[in-house]
């Protein structure tokens, strides 16, 4: 459609020249052709008449009409115009002043017209008139480089003229095909596309409309002549997909065997290595990368476990030590203390206290010695810590208040390390409760939140200050422990994180009493 506007743009640009060139107006004032001054004018004229021809593949004839001679120029001719086949027609041509608008006429030709002067008043006989004679068979060889008539159908039509060129031979298609371009002639789109169906037969339709030249052209190409080849191939693109989707499942699965599965076998043994399980997996029999892989990891495992026990037994046997150091430390001083105790309940002839303080002594020797089990009942060591406790009660007499909360039933037999509780109330009454000038007073009462147990401590002691708390705090995290530190709290927060987790263990702070609480921290 670009190429034909551009074609007729071309064209009319020679038909204003030919109304500015002073050949033609001077034959067509005119009476007689034959005269020898006009002669050479007319030769001219058709010289260029030739060229115009031969410029354009679509101009079929270019020709000048001179209505007040009657004659008519063409490239190799001048002939009256009464020879004429029809008058009428040509009489049609002259009253034209638009030379971008294509006429049909009766006969099928196609026309572009040029009247001079280009008046309006059409009562004024013009003194010449340019025709061109369009070439119907060129049109429909370039249109057919759109669409060949084995492909489909093209249809050209002009708006207002109401004439058509189409490639189809069959005037009932060509009916219909008009018909179907009704909608898209008379709406306000200039293009488009899209499927249409013409009675059994669906066509992909596309359009294009020149507002300069009032002409639309559509192009219709039946659906089975593009899907025609493609069909021919559809069961073996069917064929293919289906070998193309069992080849993708075959592939898919052969990975899955070969990486997936054993990856997620690894995946699972190291998730059961950060639980601390030290499990080993089995290994593959092929000789691949896995195979490798699972073997090195066997092997990291079972070197773990020889590491994590030697480490075990190591700090195991260290804490050993520290308790029975701890226990070195207590049996003589507290020995000593004891006897000097024993000995006024008997110079002031308190048999009964005595007595008592004899049995207790018992109980209490009995478990310091005892040393072949290292996990003890709660209750059995409550049991020893009251113990201790009615011991001093005797020492100090009325000075201290002891207030021993009942241990839960369900916290009885939970297994705890031993001597956990003993040191931090021996503790308390050595650097709280001894030198206070006031009524001494400790509390040991129990808390339970989940699986965390808490057994607290809590003196009334006045010489102790938040800063002195923090820094006993810092002492249970040091690598080094100082000589002047107490060695009981220490091996106790040691043995219950070795026990229980670095969550557990000793915890400093204010006590509601005002003196220190130690909470000690356990999981049932």
């Amino acid at each position: 459609m670009q190429n034909l506007e551009q074609e007729i743009n071309r064209l009319s640009q020679i038909f204003y020249e030919f109304t500015v060139d002073k050949d033609p107006m001077l034959i067509g004032v005119s009476e007689n052709l034959h005269a020898l001054d006009l002669q050479d004018k007319v030769k001219v004229l058709q010289k260029r008449l030739i060229m115009v021809r031969s410029s354009s593949t679509f101009v079929n004839k270019p020709m000048i009409y001179f209505p007040l001679m009657n004659k008519m120029i063409t490239p190799n001719s001048v002939y009256d115009y009464n020879k004429l086949d029809n008058p009428d027609e040509v009489d049609r041509l002259s009253r034209n002043v638009d030379p971008g608008r294509i006429f049909q006429l009766e006969d099928g030709r196609l026309f572009l017209s040029m009247r001079y002067p280009i008046d309006i008043n059409f009562e004024r006989q013009p003194l010449f008139v340019v025709m061109m004679e369009l070439s119907a068979d060129q049109l429909k060889d370039s249109l057919r480089n759109i669409v060949s008539p084995q492909q489909g159908d093209f249809l050209l039509i002009h708006r207002s003229e109401d004439w058509m060129l189409s490639s189809t031979q069959d005037d009932t298609i060509l009916q219909n095909l008009k018909v179907l371009s009704e909608h898209d002639r008379t709406g306000e789109a200039l293009s488009g596309a899209g499927s249409v169906k013409l009675m059994t037969t669906t066509y992909w339709k596309s359009f294009i409309t020149s507002d300069k030249l009032d002409l639309s052209l559509f192009v219709y190409i039946p659906e089975e002549n593009i899907w025609g080849q493609l069909r021919s191939y559809e069961k073996w693109v069917w064929v293919i997909l289906v070998l193309s989707i069992a080849a993708i499942i075959l592939l898919a699965l052969t990975l899955y065997r070969m990486i997936h599965n054993p990856l997620r076998v690894l995946v699972s043994a190291f998730r059961k290595v950060e639980q601390g399980r030290f499990g080993p997996v089995a290994v593959k029999a092929t000789r691949d990368e896995f195979h490798y892989l699972f073997a090195g990891f066997n092997r990291m495992v079972s070197q773990l476990n020889i590491l994590i026990h030697e480490v075990y037994e190591k700090e195991i046997s260290s804490q050993r030590s520290e308790l029975k150091r701890l226990q070195a430390q207590i049996n003589p001083h507290f020995l000593y203390n004891c006897f000097f105790i024993m000995g006024g309940l008997i110079t002031d002839k308190e048999y009964d206290k005595a007595a008592a303080f004899n049995y207790h002594l018992r109980d209490y020797y009995r478990f310091i010695t005892k040393n072949e089990e290292d996990l003890i009942p709660m209750e059995e060591e409550m049991k020893h810590t009251k113990t201790y406790v009615d011991i001093q009660t005797i020492c100090y007499g009325d000075r201290i208040d002891v207030e021993i909360e009942p241990l839960p039933h369900q916290l009885g037999k939970a297994l705890v390390p031993r001597l956990i509780i003993q040191p931090i109330i021996e503790n308390a009454y050595k650097y709280a409760l001894a030198a206070h000038t006031s009524q001494g007073e400790l509390w040991i009462h129990y808390e339970r939140e989940d699986n965390i147990v808490s057994v607290m401590v809590e003196d009334n002691g006045t010489n102790i200050d938040d800063d002195r708390i923090a820094a006993l705090s810092a002492q249970l995290t040091a690598a080094v422990v100082p000589q002047e530190e107490p060695t009981g709290l220490i091996n106790v927060h040691r043995r219950l994180q070795l026990m229980f987790g670095q969550d557990c263990g000793l915890i400093f702070c204010r006590s509601q009493l005002g003196g220190l609480c130690v909470i000690i921290k356990m999981k049932q």
